[in-house]
């Protein structure tokens, strides 16, 4: 279970990730590992914590650099089987989108989009679903 506190650390830093992925397709290392702090707000094995942040490292030809370090640092506070959850979850996300997006013609095939934004809204439901009444 997650403390509330994280979302101090995790609120901020996700703004700023999000804003540099959607402007300069880049993510700002310093926040990155800025989120790393948060592992001291969970109670997950460390053992879990090791495999989940060495696991976004086999997608690092399918997505970016910067999203590979998000996941990864997402994956050392959350542990393996939390960031498998907070990947599926952007990745159902970002396709709907990208489906709406390609149904209104906004964007090409071919055209790449930012996946930060998708990971930390993911991630801020996933740790909301401890909160909600359903």
């Amino acid at each position: 279970m997650t403390k509330p506190y994280i979302l101090l650390i995790f609120i901020p830093c996700f703004a700023r990730l999000c804003y540099t992925d959607i402007k300069c397709r880049e993510l700002e290392h310093l926040f990155i590992f800025a989120l790393l702090a948060g592992a001291f707000f969970t109670d997950i094995p460390f053992v879990l914590r090791i495999s989940g942040a060495l696991l976004p490292f086999v997608l690092f030809k399918l997505i970016g650099f910067g999203d590979v370090l998000l996941l990864s640092s997402l994956g050392f506070v959350f542990g393996i089987y939390d960031l498998l959850s907070i990947f599926a979850l952007a990745s159902i996300c970002s396709g709907i989108v990208c489906a709406i997006a390609l149904l209104f013609k906004k964007v090409k095939k071919e055209d790449s989009l930012p996946f930060a934004p998708y990971i930390c809204s993911a991630c801020l439901i996933y740790m909301a679903r401890e909160y909600l009444p359903f």
